[in-house]
């Protein structure tokens, strides 16, 4: 007898595992070329890349980058491996997560198109299950996954960042459903997604009960999206302005004044795959290999304390990915109010990108500041400049400390 998980897939399946990964290698091989092996890194080899924390590509190679994303995503989800979890009955393969881990473990050795701009597939499904109106929970999920929509989340505002209670933006009651007034920022992708999760004030009430949390077509007029300029010289992130868009009533998620919970439960889905997200890009960050080798090629090896904030950092690097692998010290979890995984592995990469970019700091100098074509120096300012934004996003540091504080540990509010 199978089990069903939270999402309503399989934990164990009538496919075995190993039929499964020949079933699938079978399809990756007939429509993926397979990767070519990384080489090793090499200072003064190859593109001066950097170590890029925000994809800041053009228009026009963002759209063909989303564009062949989303066929991929089409074909995979066809042939039954682009939603392996997923409960049968909304378009899922109905499988276990082993199968999912081996077909991850499978794809990752073929030259697939990115996932990047669908990354909120398994972060809103599971809310838009819970949460949503029948009609909803029919449509949503599955075009998530199989890259017919790509979603963005509105929540922060210019006087509301994390502190999502001081939000403005209003939703009024109307025929047929809500009318949306406000200005949301720092959203990622709202440029090119199809449909946002709204956090909006329904009432007057303070505190959580005052605001809901809807579905919004990105697409309608109304919605106004302009691009945000950082100091990295590329724009990441965009501010959206809703001028009375409309919202049918059968895109309510849950009930008027559930917002907050909504909102909570997609950030805290957010947060879990986030801490060990460097370890996963390829740029050698994570694992230390370019940064050791920055060290060596400023001539710094031998200073002792530039040497200890490497180990620190590198340290850093591995226990966040142990943290994400693992969880939270499951002999201490019974008496945590909360899982404390998601918001430490948030803070976790807090602090290492800062000691990263602070360590680059000190050993480029003024090389950071200046292009003067030498290799691997002017390239790590993508770096020292897009760092502080990861103290917002998902939550600045100061808030997911008070959440540890008041939700793990139970101290009183300060």
């Amino acid at each position: 007898m199978s089990r069903a998980t939270v999402d309503g897939a399989n934990e164990e399946s009538a496919e075995s595992v190993e039929d499964f990964i020949r079933r699938a290698t079978e399809f990756l091989d007939a429509n993926l070329p397979p990767k070519a092996a990384r080489a090793d890194f090499v200072w003064g080899e190859g593109a001066d890349t950097g170590v890029k924390l925000w994809e800041e590509p053009d228009s026009e190679e963002e759209r063909q980058r989303l564009g062949e994303s989303r066929s991929w995503r089409h074909k995979r989800f066809d042939a039954g491996f682009g939603w392996i979890d997923g409960a049968r009955e909304s378009g899922g393969a109905g499988l276990s997560a082993a199968h999912l881990r081996a077909y991850r473990r499978l794809e990752a050795g073929y030259q697939a198109p990115s996932d990047t701009y669908f990354k909120l597939d398994r972060v809103l499904s599971p809310v838009i299950r819970e949460f949503g109106t029948e009609q909803v929970r029919e449509e949503l999920p599955r075009a998530l996954f199989r890259g017919d929509l790509m979603a963005c989340e509105l929540f922060s505002e210019p006087d509301a960042g994390s502190d999502l209670f001081s939000a403005r933006t209003s939703a009024t009651e109307t025929e047929g459903g809500w009318l949306l007034r406000g200005q949301k920022v720092w959203t990622s992708d709202a440029h090119l997604a199809d449909v946002g999760i709204v956090f909006a004030r329904t009432g007057e009430a303070a505190g959580k009960d005052g605001f809901s949390a809807f579905v919004l077509d990105m697409r309608q007029a109304g919605v106004k999206v302009v691009p945000l300029r950082q100091m990295t010289g590329g724009a990441a992130f965009n501010e959206v302005f809703l001028d009375n868009a409309f919202v049918p009533t059968t895109h309510l998620l849950g009930a008027i004044g559930d917002g907050w919970p909504i909102v909570r439960r997609i950030l805290n889905l957010e947060r879990a795959g986030i801490g060990a997200g460097m370890s996963r890009s390829g740029s050698g960050l994570a694992n230390g290999t370019r940064l050791t080798a920055l060290v060596r090629a400023m001539g710094a090896q031998d200073d002792p304390l530039i040497r200890q904030e490497l180990i620190r950092t590198i340290s850093g690097f591995w226990a966040a990915r142990q943290l994400t692998s693992h969880g939270s010290d499951r002999a201490a979890a019974p008496f945590y109010r909360t899982n404390p995984a998601p918001l430490l592995s948030k803070l976790a990469l807090s602090g290492n990108l800062r000691r990263a970019s602070e360590l680059a700091s000190k050993v480029l100098g003024a090389k950071a500041t200046a292009d003067t074509g030498e290799w691997g120096t002017y390239s790590w300012n993508s770096l020292v400049l897009g760092e502080p934004g990861v103290h917002i996003f998902a939550g600045t540091d100061e808030i997911i400390r008070n959440s540890v504080a008041e939700k793990v540990l139970g101290l009183p509010r300060d």
